[in-house]
């Protein structure tokens, strides 16, 4: 049967989203250029001659620096590969090469960023931007309707989910594609508690495989969590609860190619022995910060709170007027669990102590239990005006509007605009990438941050995501300690590195890269450090020292001398060919990091890769010439899509079949 009203109804709702969509554009500034914080650059070498000049780009929001040094880079990265037909498994830009779809922040499969893998980076990222922000505020939306609430109290909600200052904040992270699916999900699990129907279960599915493409695992652990509260207050019965559970499972089971690299990618990780992870709760000074947007010396990004003065008291109204409901009683222990879970107290100093979970960050989802409440409060006012003949539909959007307004203007300015094509090159950057390689750099000290490698597609040993390769970092130190300093991760000063430089030898590191204010030339390296560097260039933007030992990338070695000659074939991020002649055999040594799916066939037959995870990668070779193929084709990967695709054919199954009626579920 056709729904005439409903298809004028969702005409109507995207005629009043369009208008929307374009104030939001045009009021954060992502008409002018790249919703990023690029002035971060002009601070570094080699882009500080040229953007830190007076008419160079001003370091705002200068908090912002994980979308400059990693996110985009791994966009710009996955689209050059999805360009050239490869999917982006693997990153070999940074730390002698990692996963990267695997590592979640990418992200690469959640359809909220994939405009900016679509298109152009301008405006395909800032495009991404603006969906993370409208499908949380249409989610919003839905989600108070199914409470209960009217239009204009959920149109409050919306904004508030849309555009809070948390959800603002952390806009440029995948955070947001991960919160921004939150309010669908638990629509999801709602109506799957009161309907046994297998749509029900496919919504939750959906919508969980959404959440867990977002790229964030500690924000969808939570909002599991958020979830399963949701389901508890919703749920009729016991039997309300296992369509919600079955698609919970399947929408995992749905987003397994992301899942399984990403837990294979865990148990290889630092992170997984609690290594560079800080997650000690807010002070309580920065509860502030929900009634202002700023807070001198609180984190802007950190401890980001604010959800506009017009609706925390609404929020409070909707609490004490709703506290004998089910589905309020929830959104109130929901909202004080989340405040407690940030925000420092006996239970969230053992949360921090007992666990590696940045609890903090829960501050991303409070909007939506308070947006609720004040959802219900804003509805209770209208009644209350309502009963005293004043003109209530009009005072609550008024209210819902004013808002909406004050909480847009909170957010303009909070992101700086870059210019479209925020990649500077200079000489010294013009001069690596006339070299074809393949070699590896070292920059040192502050000079080119970790990471921004992988944009100008030159090959670093140092990188930073929130995983890294444990053994490949442990077996590193033996180049050199490497650190983090206040503004950067990943840094090996000049006077760090080890003496003699073999590891910086066998990794194919070709070239150093120095800032032009260190007054000690190569010989002076050399001589303390008993390296064999020679300058090849020295300019405004820095110094670039020649490694004359470095090794090749692939070599024959036998008894510890490099014998016989490599010629490599074909070289792409995922696969390596090589011609190998190998006049008494021994071991074809390829300067990359070893990791679990890195595969061998030497003249077409399987043949095994040593070295270990982590450590340069070993394969036997018999004397005579051989054709080496080294490809990246990891069975997680491969399962995953195995397991997706069965889910796909069991939901197939489940909305194939004719089902009964609602009142048969419970014998009406």
């Amino acid at each position: 049967m056709s729904h005439p009203g409903r298809a004028v109804r969702v005409t109507l709702a995207v005629g009043a989203l369009l208008p929307a969509a374009l104030l939001v554009w045009s009021v954060l500034g992502m008409h002018r250029g790249l919703l990023l914080s690029d002035g971060l650059r002009g601070h570094f070498w080699p882009w500080a001659p040229e953007l830190g000049r007076p008419s160079g780009l001003s370091p705002s929001a200068s908090a912002l620096s994980d979308p400059v040094w990693q996110f985009v880079p791994w966009v710009e990265m996955a689209k050059r590969e999805l360009g050239a037909g490869r999917l982006p498994l693997w990153n070999p830009h940074q730390e002698a090469g990692q996963p990267l779809l695997a590592n979640a922040q990418s992200a690469l499969g959640s359809p909220l960023l994939w405009p900016a893998l679509a298109l152009p980076l301008f405006p395909g990222w800032n495009l991404s931007l603006l969906l993370r922000l409208l499908a949380s505020a249409v989610g919003g939306y839905l989600l108070a309707r199914d409470l209960g609430r009217s239009r204009a109290a959920s149109l409050l909600a919306a904004s508030v989910c849309g555009l809070s200052g948390p959800f603002v904040a952390w806009l440029e992270h995948p955070h947001t594609l991960t919160a921004g699916a939150v309010p669908w999900l638990l629509l999801a699990v709602r109506r799957a508690g009161r309907v046994a129907r297998p749509w029900a279960s496919a919504g939750v599915a959906a919508t969980t495989a959404l959440v867990l493409a977002g790229g964030h695992p500690e924000t969808a652990m939570m909002a599991a969590l958020l979830a399963a509260a949701f389901l508890v207050a919703g749920g009729q019965d016991r039997r309300a609860v296992a369509p919600a559970l079955a698609g919970a499972v399947l929408g995992a089971g749905l987003a397994a190619p992301l899942l399984l690299p990403f837990l294979e990618y865990l148990l290889q990780s630092a992170a997984w022995i609690g290594a560079d992870r800080y997650a000690a709760p807010l002070p309580l000074r920065d509860l502030l910060r929900l009634l202002t947007p700023s807070l001198r010396g609180s984190h802007p990004i950190e401890a980001a709170a604010y959800l506009s003065v017009g609706v925390l008291p609404l929020a409070v109204a909707g609490a004490f007027t709703g506290r004998r409901e089910r589905d309020s009683r929830m959104l109130i222990v929901a909202s004080a669990s989340l405040l407690v879970a940030a925000y420092a107290n006996p239970l969230s100093d053992l949360l921090a102590s007992a666990s590696t979970v940045r609890w903090s960050r829960t501050l991303l989802l409070l909007p939506i239990p308070v947006s609720l409440l004040a959802a219900r409060g804003l509805d209770g006012l209208s009644t209350r005006a309502r009963r005293a003949g004043r003109a209530a539909p009009h005072l609550a959007f008024g209210i819902a509007a004013g808002c909406a307004a004050e909480l847009l203007a909170a957010a303009r300015g909070v992101h700086a605009v870059a210019p479209e094509n925020p990649l500077l090159r200079t000489p010294i950057l013009e001069r690596l990438a006339a070299d074809p390689g393949p070699f590896r750099i070292l920059p040192l000290h502050t000079f080119l941050p970790a990471n921004t490698a992988t944009s100008l597609g030159l090959d670093d040993l140092r990188g930073y995501d929130a995983l890294a390769v444990r053994a490949f970092r442990t077996g590193r130190e033996k180049a050199g300690r490497f650190r983090g300093v206040p503004t950067h991760t990943d840094v090996v000063a000049p006077w760090d590195l080890a003496r003699g430089g073999r590891e910086l030898d066998a990794w194919n590191v070709k070239y150093l890269l120095l800032h032009p204010q260190f007054a000690f030339s190569a010989a002076t390296m050399n001589e303390r450090l008993g390296l064999d560097l020679e300058e090849v260039y020295s300019g405004a933007d820095g110094k670039l020292l020649l490694n004359r030992r470095a090794k090749s990338r692939a070599r024959v070695e036998s008894n510890g001398r490099d014998e016989g000659a490599v010629v490599i074939v074909d070289r792409t991020p995922t696969r390596w060919l090589f011609d190998v002649t190998a006049p008494a055999g021994g071991t074809l040594v390829v300067a990359n990091a070893g990791y679990p799916g890195w595969r061998a066939y030497v003249d077409g037959r399987p043949a095994r890769v040593g070295g270990g995870v982590g450590r340069r990668q070993e394969i036997d070779i018999a004397s005579g010439r051989h054709r080496v193929d080294l490809a990246y084709r990891p069975l997680s990967f491969l399962l995953g899509l195995l397991v997706s695709a069965v889910t796909v054919l069991i939901l197939g199954a489940g909305l194939a079949r004719p089902h009964r009626s609602m009142g048969s579920r419970t014998g009406r």
